[in-house]
């Protein structure tokens, strides 16, 4: 496959901040468990608990964000 320099420049410019990457990794936890419970089969726990765990890691990165200035 050749090289695409657009696609480079473009995943670097537009690199996601902690809270938007722990977001997108609660938002795809969702999608996941909305699938299972359509599909009727089983939870895995450790889900929930995964989910449980980015959400506290969310709140504590907003937190810290709203304490502290951006940096520059």
């Amino acid at each position: 496959m050749p090289f695409m320099p657009m696609q480079t420049l473009h995943r670097l410019t537009n690199d996601p901040t902690p809270a938007q990457r722990l977001a997108r990794a609660i938002k795809d936890i969702d999608r996941r468990l909305d699938w299972v419970h359509r599909h009727n089969q089983p939870v895995p726990l450790n889900a929930y608990r995964a989910r449980r765990i980015l959400h506290e890691a969310l709140a504590r990165c907003r937190e810290r964000n709203t304490i502290l200035p951006p940096v520059r």
